[in-house]
């Protein structure tokens, strides 16, 4: 499935070869963990476990944390 990405700033046209993607599966492709980073899907935070759709609008941030 191809899908267009935000992340960092660019878009970013990406290929993930399955039938049904998750926001998992995204942050997989970027090599970054739930941890520091989360996907929003049509401007909201979603679950790991969040199914993807080709038309939806996809975000992937890094968690900032300070001190």
């Amino acid at each position: 499935m191809k899908l267009k990405v935000r992340y960092r700033g660019k878009i970013h046209e990406i290929q993930i070869d399955k039938d049904k993607v998750k926001a998992k599966d995204i942050l997989d492709y970027f090599n970054l963990s739930p941890e520091f980073a989360f996907v929003a899907k049509n401007g909201e935070i979603v679950s790991e476990d969040e199914e993807i759709l080709p038309n939806d609008d996809i975000k992937v941030v890094n968690a900032i944390s300070g001190g």
